[in-house]
Parts: structure tokens; sequence; C-alpha cells
């Protein structure tokens, strides 16, 4: 800007004086210069001047009288007056360089200044933004309580500060029905023990193991002992009942869970398993190598381990670590509401809601036509007992109370008998029994339990040394030993006898037993010799607890099944998510998901989510509140603001609890004042200008000190207020800026607290809070006005209309290209350093979607954080002290790199770092070592290609199908390392 003195008085005081240059001012400035000159220039020509002083300015031969003043001493009165003059012109010219700088937007340095400007182009500056929060409330669910609480729109919950700060008033947004059976909502944790005796051949030899079902893909690949996509051929299930898939996956474990009632079984006890594939039965014996109580969750863990074999073999691979799958079903033929009437019969409720899947909105409207009390049926589909045809008694996992020897196990050796040839009768016992044991120089003759000691086959009897109870037609036995794989057998007849063999004789039971199947066993039975085997008999059936489902609620989910009916709930919804974290031990995070469907099947509720999870929890950490409400800081406040006097024009108020909340809004910040004359609602406007000189309109305007005042018409724009006595009121809320940005769980006092209700907190921490706007930015914004005129169409039009959004500190703007077709995608930041709140993400959104083009796709999301370390040595001036200089570098790096002063995707140059630590006082030289950006590879400014640190904009990320948003680069505090440079 070039100043024009063509209109200025040509005095001829300087005639013959070098003038001063006139400023000139290049665009872009921070401040102009105005002024001509400073007092010593004013002073030093002033002097120069008086000589040419005449007393006639007409006439050119006029005397000089000043001419024989030739002293130039300062304290001569003429020349301090000169003196005087020439501070008096310096101070006019100082203002009047700070008025001129005060008349233009970017040089403007007083807040006044900058909001007249900015409203002389119709721009306000920004008040600020409430943060907001989602609020999950607890309902007294004690014996008798209501169990239902109604939760009005604007209750007021007050944080519990934290030291040096104030408390912090949030109200609801919307009155909420909260239930006591939504305070803490439950993942499904169990599934049925679907358990199967998996038989496999492999180079002609048959194996057997205890395999866990699943669907097919249920498991994760490549785990140890998985056999995927299995027909039912080679599966005997333990439960037939269970229904059957047309393709299964089945995982060898070694481990099961029992009812805690369960008592009895010990490390090294048998336990028989036995399933069913149509009509055959297979069997498998496996030992127990460790018996663990889980009181906690009512049910006892048996870990397993297979028999050794009789002939050793290379040692089996153990059993790796396996999750119990965990699938959710595709949902299919929804059922509809009946029109006919339907008993509410157990039978009724099976067939008509259990088995069948249905939509929260039909089910409502299912239990509205039938009249049905909806607890009542949440109440029956818990209790109802399994249906179907009970399963068969001779299947499933079994246990065995006794644990014995066969009949002559003690027996004395038949060497050590008498000899029977002298006896009075006769030898009973010409033949020996045990090993090694040879009758006229024959050959061994080891007896097996389905022998008498002489040899006599009594298959399919067995003897066992002492009579057992429950030894009955149709249970299991066992018949282990350590040369013979151990062997299960049905009982088809017990009884207590007595025996005389082995040269002993006394009370014992012979038991009749069949194979596997109810069979007659073959003539070569199992070669069990009776003195080495052991009979596992009087079996009881085990009842199976349900498996517990070790599978994480995994983050990207959409849907989570819970572990029963819940009914009540609706679409759009907002639930909180809170448990310890999956993938970091120990750590609890938290979010907010907002239903978009509600799905029941099998009596248990699926809720389907809008968006992908951001945690993966510990499902059984995992609690999910139903009780959620939005709500946003600021406390309400009413008052009487004063009476109308209708001879005042444009008549005013200042609220009198500053400062006033502004909510997010689809058009950027909407005020919460309300004001009435008389009891009628007035509308406010941004400016009482075209208003009609009979409108009832007021506009407000927000002071630098926080208050706002309310300004009404002049009977020409807008009306006057008409003459009352306090017949003017306000309704307003109080409570703006980054002070309610308050932590998660801070927000636990109720100032009334509802009926019914126990408690409240919040889950996540309040966001999306800005301050009211600071003259940098409103230097920013208000031109951005100008060159969106409220319309998005190019590259910098997005950038520009979201940098004016309220509650938005940074933007930038990217173009992708996606699938062959542009993509703008927006990277922002919240005004207060982290990124924006999803009110504001969502707002902004929707706002620019109202402004843009609706063929043009865009995305906005939340930028990526990133650091840098940086490593330097500097040399001090020997008249520092280098502790305090290196200090200040320190000091300068971390002031230079934070949030405020860099923008979304620029990176970071080692000119640029040396650069500032050069102008460090005391500063000599610098060495700049390296430079270590988040990924940890090391840039050495010694390498000319590799200087900087990059902050890479937004990008598409094929393989993931998705963008990946612009970073932000900012300094690790802990990374900077700064020494004194070696002499």
């Amino acid at each position: 800007m070039t100043i024009d003195a063509s209109g200025l008085d040509t005095c001829g005081c300087c005639e013959g004086l070098e003038e001063p240059a006139m400023p000139k001012n290049a665009p872009g400035l921070p401040s102009i210069g105005y002024r001509v000159d400073t007092q010593p220039g004013f002073y030093r020509r002033m002097l120069e001047s008086l000589p040419l002083a005449r007393r006639d300015r007409e006439s050119p031969d006029a005397q000089h009288p000043l001419a024989r003043l030739l002293t130039r001493a300062s304290d001569d009165p003429t020349v301090a007056l000169v003196d005087a003059a020439a501070c008096v012109a310096d101070v006019l010219t100082f203002y009047g360089e700070r008025i001129a700088n005060e008349g233009f937007l970017r040089t403007a340095t007083e807040r006044r200044s900058v909001l007249e400007l900015a409203r002389a182009i119709g721009y306000e500056l920004k008040p600020g933004v409430a943060a907001s929060v989602h609020l999950a409330f607890t309902v007294e669910d004690a014996p008798g309580a209501p169990q239902v609480a109604t939760i009005p729109q604007g209750t007021a919950i007050q944080s519990v500060p934290a030291q040096g700060q104030i408390p912090q008033v949030f109200e609801t947004s919307a009155a909420i029905v909260a239930r006591a059976e939504w305070n803490a909502l439950v993942p499904r944790l169990t599934r049925p023990a679907d358990m199967a005796v998996l038989e496999t051949a492999t180079n002609g030899k048959t194996t057997r193991v205890l395999a866990l079902l699943g669907p097919a893909g249920s498991f994760p690949p490549l785990t140890v002992g998985l056999h995927a996509n299995l027909d039912s051929a080679g599966l005997f299930r333990l439960d037939p009942s269970l229904t059957i898939e047309a393709s299964v996956d089945a995982l060898e474990v070694g481990r099961i869970y029992v009812a805690e009632g369960v008592s009895g079984i010990e490390g090294g006890d048998l336990l028989l398993f036995v399933g069913k594939n149509g009509a055959d039965l297979r069997t498998l014996v496996l030992s127990v190598s460790a018996v663990s109580p889980e009181p906690e969750l009512k049910r006892i863990r048996i870990d397993l381990e297979p028999l050794p074999e009789p002939v050793p073999d290379p040692p089996a691979p153990r059993i790796a670590t396996w999750l119990v799958p965990y699938t959710l079903r595709p949902v299919v033929n929804l059922a509809k509401p009946q029109m006919a009437t339907v008993p509410f019969t157990s039978a009724s409720i099976a067939g008509t809601i259990s088995a069948r899947s249905w939509r929260e909105s039909d089910l409502q409207a299912m239990i509205g036509m039938q009249r049905w009390d909806a607890g009542a049926l949440s109440d029956a589909i818990a209790g109802a007992r399994p249906s179907g045809p009970p399963p068969s008694p001779e299947v499933g996992a079994f246990a065995f109370v006794s644990t014995l020897g066969f009949f002559g196990n003690n027996a004395p050796r038949w060497k050590l008998l008498p000899d029977g040839t002298t006896a009075i009768h006769g030898n009973a016992y010409p033949t020996g029994w045990d090993k090694g044991d040879t009758i006229d120089g024959g050959g061994t003759l080891p007896r097996t339990i389905w022998e008498t000691s002489q040899g006599c086959r009594t298959t399919p009897l067995v003897h066992l040394e002492r009579a057992v109870a429950d030894v009955v037609r149709g249970s299991w036995a066992v018949f282990d030993a350590p040369d013979v794989v151990a062997e299960a057998f049905t009982v088809l007849d017990a009884r207590e006898t007595s025996i005389a063999d082995f040269g002993i004789s006394g009370r014992g039971m012979q038991v009749r037993v069949a194979d596997a199947n109810g069979n007659p066993l073959p003539t070569s039975p199992p070669n069990f010799r009776f003195r080495t085997a052991t009979a596992h008999v009087a079996s009881r059936r085990l009842d199976l607890a349900e498996l517990p489902i070790d599978a994480p609620i995994a983050a990207r989910d959409t849907a989570i099944e819970l572990d029963r009916m819940v009914l009540g709930l609706s679409v759009g919804q907002p639930v909180a998510l809170t448990g310890e974290r999956y993938d970091v031990a120990g750590v609890d995070a938290a979010e907010i998901a907002i239903l978009a469907d509600i799905v029941h099947t099998d009596g248990r509720t699926t809720l389907v989510f809008e968006d992908e999870l951001e945690n993966s929890y510990v499902r059984a950490s995992l609690r999910i509140s139903a009780n959620v409400v939005h709500a946003t800081h600021g406390e309400t406040a009413r008052e009487v603001l004063g009476s109308g006097d209708a001879s005042v024009p444009n008549q005013r108020f200042t609220l009198k609890k500053p400062p006033t909340t502004y909510l997010p809004a689809k058009g950027g910040a909407a005020s919460t004042l309300q004001v009435r004359v008389a009891g009628v609602l007035w509308d406010e406007r941004s400016s009482l200008y075209g208003a009609r000189a009979d409108e009832t309109v007021y506009t407000s305007r927000f002071a630098d000190n926080g208050t706002t005042t309310v300004i009404f018409g002049n009977g020409i724009e807008g009306a006057r207020l008409p003459t009352g006595t306090l017949n003017v009121a306000a309704h307003y809320r109080s409570g703006i800026g980054p002070e309610g940005e308050v932590a998660a769980g801070a927000l636990t006092m109720l100032r009334a607290i509802p009926l019914g209700v126990r408690g409240v907190t919040n889950p996540l921490p309040a966001s999306g809070a800005e301050g009211p706007e600071r003259l940098d930015d409103a230097r920013r914004n208000a031109p951005l006005t100008l060159l969106t005129f409220d319309r998005v169409v190019s590259l910098l039009d997005y950038e520009d209309y979201a940098r004016a959004f309220p509650g938005i500190g940074k933007a930038r703007g990217d173009v992708l290209w996606v699938d062959g077709a542009s993509r703008v995608f927006l990277t922002v930041a919240g005004a207060t350093g982290g990124p924006p709140g999803e009110d504001i993400l969502e707002k902004l959104a929707v706002s620019i979607a109202a402004a843009s083009d609706p063929a043009q796709r865009f995305d906005a999301a939340p930028f990526a954080p990133r650091f840098f370390s940086v490593k330097a040595s500097v040399a001090v001036h020997r008249r520092y002290v280098v502790r305090e200089v290196i200090e200040s570098v320190a000091a300068a790096l971390r002031n230079a790199f934070v949030f405020k002063a860099r923008d979304i995707g620029q990176s970071v140059t080692a000119a640029e770092i040396m650069a500032l630590i050069h102008r460090v006082e005391g500063v000599v030289a610098v060495d700049l070592d390296e430079l270590v950006p988040s990924a940890g590879t090391t840039v050495t400014p010694s390498d000319p290609a590799a200087t900087a640190v990059p902050a890479f904009a937004a990008r598409w990320d094929a393989a993931a199908r998705a963008a990946m948003p612009a970073e932000l680069l900012l300094i690790n505090p802990a990374g900077i390392v700064i020494k004194e440079m070696a002499s």
C-alpha cells in the first residue's frame, strides 16, 4: 500500500529538504507501515527547516527570521520546542498507523476491530460451542424397586472436578425411559457342548479323538488338530439331538466342562465318551489329568489326555490352545406377526417365538396384537425347558463310581499251592494260571478275565472281585490293563454270587457284557489278564456344562448376540459398550454404538450396529448399557431481563449468567437463548438489518468478556418492545468451551435424582468443545464466507467450509481415486487439539452435504497423529550458560511443533529445525544428527535425498478397501535430545 500525498497542504516548509519516503507495503504482511516518519526524523528535518522559514509564505523574497538562530543546543527554548513538536508528531503518526492497521482484517489486533470488520461482510465471531457426551444411567434393580425410571429432558448432572478445576454441569438432550434389565446387557458367553467322537483312518490305522464341532469356517485356519469341512460320516455326536449342519469343522480337544454339582472325579480317573451316528455307537476312553473347579462360573473344568499305548509309539502332538468357535448365523425368513389368536402356552411360545427369528418391531407388534405381557414373555423364554426327544441314555460322557479288580487277581501263585495228588479228593488245580507256570514241561498259560483258572471259557461272563452297587443292565463298563487298549463294554446283566477258583473262594459279582453296540463278543475277546486288568463300573452320566466362548468381541464387528432375549430396544437407540480390551491386556475401553436393527433368534437377542466397533473386548468383561442418552454442557438459567419501553429504540439487556451455551447444529452452532415478551416467543436473527418494522425479532451480541447482550428493534428495522412491567424474560443455558471436556467417569452427581435411578456416569470423555473464536482464527475464517458463499465446489471450498465450522480447528482436503471415481476425503481436527467430537463430525458432514454437489462423494474423518524425534548438537557462545541454552533449544522445539503451530499434512525438514535452533539466543552452530519418524526409520541430514520427515496426505488402501486419513506430524516431547557440540 502506497500513501497518496497529493492532497497535502504545500506550505513550502520543507522546500529545499529531502522529503521522507512514503511507506510501501507488500501484500500478505501481518501489519502495514503507515507513519511517514518517527521522532528522530521529524526532529532532524524540523531543525533543518528553521533557516528556511519565511515571514510571508506567498513572497519568495520574504525574510528568513530564523536564519540567525545558529544554536542547536538541546536546552535552547526554540530547539526544545522543536523537540517537543517532533515528539507530538511521533505520537500522532504512531496512533495513526495503529488506527490504519485496525482498519484491515489481517492486521487488526483489537477484538472489537476484527469483530466489526467481520460483521461488515456478514461474519460474526464464533462464541464457541459446548462439549457433548453420552451418559449411561443405572436403574435400581433391588427387589421391590420399580425397575423402570423416566429420565426427563434437561436432567442436570454435575462433574466431580479434578484439583484446580470447577464443577461442570451437563443436561440431557432428550427424555428416555430407562430399565433395570438394560443396566448391563451381557453378550453370549457359552454355547452348547457340541462334542463328538471323531473316527479317522490313516495308513490303515483307525484312531478316535474327542472333537468339538462348529459350523464350517468357525475355527481359525491352521489351528493344530483342526479337521475342516467334514461330513457326518465319521462323526459320532455325544448329543445326537443337536442340529446337524451340512458341513462342520472338528477340533481335537482335551478339555470338557461339567456342572458344578458333579463330584468324585480326580486326576487319573478314566472317563468314557460315547457318540452316536445313526444306529452305530463309538466309544473313547480318556484319562483325567487335572480337575479345576470354577465356582464363579458354576462349573468344573476337566483336562483330559489319551491313555498310553500298550506298544509305545512316538508321542502324539499336544493339543494346542483352542478357542470355542462362535459365529453369528445369518438371519433368514424373519417371522411376521400373526393375526390369529395364539395361546400363551409353553408349546405355543416355543413354536411361534423361540423357534423363529423376529425383528424387534415385528415382535412388539405381535405382542401388542396378542395382548401378551412383554415381561412374562421374556421370563417364559428364559425359563423354557429343552424341547424335543430326550437324548439317548447310552450316549454322552460317563464317569465311573467304582474301580476294582477281577476275581482271582489276589490269588496265590499256582506253584505255591500244596501238591494236589496227595489230597483226599485228588488234584483240584492240575493247570497253573500265572505266566511261567508249566505242566509236564509244557508252555506258559497266563489266564484272562474270560477264563477260569483251568482255562475254561466264560465269555461273555466276567467275575469281579466284589459286589458293586449300580452295576445294572444298560450301564457301561471299561476294562483297562497296562498291556491292552482300554475298551468299553455294555452291561447286559450283573448279579452278586459266590465264586470258588484260583485256590480261593468268596462273594463276588458275575457280569455279562456285550460290545459297545450291544452285539455279542467275538470268540477272541480282548486279552485282558486276570491279575493286571482293572474294571471301571457303575457308570454315571456327566452333565456337560455349556462351553465358554473364548472368542473375543472383535473390532470391526457389526453385531453382538446377547445371552438372553431383551425386549423394548429400538432402532437408532445409543448403547454404551465398556470392557477390557482383548488386544491390550489390563486396559479398559468404551465406545458408543447406535442400533441399526434388533433381531431375536432362539430365545436370544442380536444387536446390529450402524457402524463397526472400534475396539476388541474380552467377551466375559463386556457390558452393554442401553440406558444411554446424549447430553451437552451447560446449565439452564431462567431470568427476567426487565421491563419493555416502547419509547426506547433498540432497547437492550445483558444476560446475568455468562457465557451463553451454543450447541452443535447443522449450520454450525445454535444458541440456546429463548426470549419471550409477555409470554410470547420472539425470534432471534443474526442482524436486525432488513427486518420489517413490525417483526418481533431480536439479535444478540457476544462481548469480549463473555457476556451476551440482547438487542431489540427500533420500530424501523424490527419491532420495538411493548411497554410493560418485567415483561421480558429469557431462557438459556450457561456454560461453553474447553472446560466442558471432562474426563470419562467424571459426570456422576445428579442434581435431582429421578425416581428409580441409582446412578449415572459418562463412559467416554466429553468432546467437541471450542472456546470463543481467537483473533487469528477470526482473521482466517471471516473471509471464508466470501470465498465459499455457502456453497462447496472446489477442494479449497471443502477445506474453507470445514475450518469455519464451529468445533473444527484444522482441515485438509484430498482427492482420492477409488474404483475409477473421485472421492473427496476431508481430514479434520478438533478445536481443542484432539479429534472432533462425534456430534461435530456428524453435523459437519450433514452441512457439507447440503452445500455441495450431491454427485460428489466425500468422507470426513479425524486426523492420524504421527510423531518424530530430534537429536542435535549445538555450539554455545562462551558468554552463555550451556545448560540454559540447551533448555531453551528444547523449549523452542516443543513450542514450534505442537498442535496449534502445525497443519495437517505439513512435513518437517532438517532446514526448518536448524533454522529454528539458530534463532535461539546463545547458539553459535548447529549439527543436526538425526530425525526419527514414528516408523523408527532414521533420516540423517548427511543424506541429501532424505532431509525431511514426511506427513502423508489422505490415501486409499486398496488391500483393506479403506481410506487412510492425513497425518498431523508432531514432536515427541520425550524424543528431543540436545547436547553440546564437541570442540
